[in-house]
């Protein structure tokens, strides 16, 4: 028989469940009102305490004459509670004067509402949809969370994200691995941009994403300002071995202005794609060829890869003329990684920055195209933060959205 797990956190999933095996049994008739009623005494309860820690404050009850009162009842304003049972408004009142009350009950709220608000923004992150995410919410506290509310609460990241592209970076860094992933933003039209990701392996062999930028292109001049940008605040290279990325001309010149002394690893995944997609017979040729292509790689020496490359291209020049010339360029670059035998398989290719790469697109996928690079640049900023608290080693120093900084309240009305 499976345990029930009633702590504070788990209460309001175990409720959905008792709810489903009364509605099994025939008896939730008799219970569809305690919901309701349970909110009614709730809202009570909280209405009750607020107003008793007004009157403690102030030093009066309502209309109260008596030489001990400092103020007097200034209109009130609204505030939502967000509890299992659904939402409940209540009044919270004024004093005059410029006397500011102090509701000890808020502080308590505060730090329960931050983690409701950080589940809102999760679940955005995380790729959940917006029907999804009312699904779920809805579930868990008997109401939903409008699109408007969840979009308004993701702008709270925007301190956190000026925090990670100003803070000072270690130089403690002996890989970069430097890749592009292509979104959508709306502009004056919908057009495709690419968003450079930086993912930096210390010498303690752990990797974290240490800086991306929104840029027009893979460019020289765009991909130079993200490096320039990581190099003066800190990251100058001084343990910099190798900086591995695809074929890009505009990535390759500007780490040759950057950081000139780091050697280049070209992607070898990237050049067996390259080769695939310059095969002229496909059907007849593609899968041999790409079988001998990857066993270039899987040599245990680098002399021994050069061989194999040697006898694969003699065996297809005739066959693949223009395959065989895509591949012949900067093929030796491709084979840098032998020469550091203990850590190649962290430079050999741009596989373990593309593997959160993925993951972002994952999750941007269902945006279909972004308004704007600044809600752009927080989601994906949210989705890398959210990355490295799942999969940085226990600690390893991140910047983390959810605990680095306490998220600002905002009122979130619920639809």
């Amino acid at each position: 028989m499976r345990s029930l797990d009633f702590s504070e956190g788990n209460l309001g999933v175990q409720w959905q469940y008792v709810k489903r095996n009364l509605m099994e049994l025939g008896i939730m008739d008799s219970f569809e009102g305690f919901e309701s009623e349970a909110r009614g005494v709730i809202q009570d309860f909280i209405q009750r305490g607020i107003d008793e820690q007004f009157t403690l404050q102030i030093g009066a009850e309502r209309y109260e004459r008596t030489p001990l009162r400092v103020s007097t009842r200034k209109g009130g304003y609204e505030r939502f509670f967000t509890t299992t049972f659904g939402t409940s408004r209540i009044n919270v009142p004024r004093a005059r004067g410029g006397i500011k009350v102090a509701y000890r009950l808020f502080d308590r709220y505060q730090r329960r509402r931050e983690k409701f608000d950080n589940m809102v923004i999760l679940s955005m992150i995380l790729g959940l949809s917006t029907r999804k995410q009312r699904k779920f919410f809805q579930s868990f506290i008997g109401d939903a969370v409008s699109h408007t509310t969840a979009s308004n609460l993701l702008k709270n990241l925007e301190a956190d994200l000026k925090e990670f592209r100003s803070r000072p970076i270690e130089d403690r860094y002996k890989y970069l691995i430097i890749d592009g992933l292509w979104v959508n933003v709306k502009e004056e039209r919908i057009r495709e941009r690419v968003i450079v990701f930086v993912l930096g392996i210390t010498l303690e062999n752990q990797k974290e994403i240490i800086g991306f930028k929104l840029a027009k292109g893979e460019t020289e001049e765009e991909v130079t300002g993200l490096l320039n940008d990581l190099y003066r605040r800190g990251l100058e290279g001084k343990h910099l071995k190798v900086i591995s990325s695809d074929g890009s001309k505009g990535i390759r010149a500007a780490i040759n202005t950057v950081y000139p002394y780091a050697r280049w690893q070209l992607c070898y995944t990237h050049k067996l794609r390259n080769l695939s997609d310059n095969i002229q017979y496909k059907k007849k040729h593609r899968p041999e060829m790409m079988r001998q292509a990857r066993k270039i790689y899987q040599a245990g020496s680098k002399p021994e890869a050069i061989r194999r490359f040697n006898q694969f291209c003699l065996r297809w020049q005739n066959l693949e003329p223009h395959a065989i010339k895509c591949f012949r360029k900067d093929f030796h670059e491709t084979l840098v990684y032998f020469d550091f035998t203990d850590d190649k398989n962290f430079i050999s290719t741009t596989n373990h920055l593309e593997r959160d790469l993925e993951e972002v697109r994952r999750r941007t996928k269902i945006q279909g195209y972004f308004k704007s690079d600044r809600s752009l640049n927080l989601w994906v900023y949210g989705i890398i933060t959210q990355l490295r608290e799942t999969n940085s080693p226990k600690g390893m120093p991140y910047y983390s959205t959810f605990s680095n900084k306490q998220l600002k309240h905002q009122s979130a009305h619920f639809s």
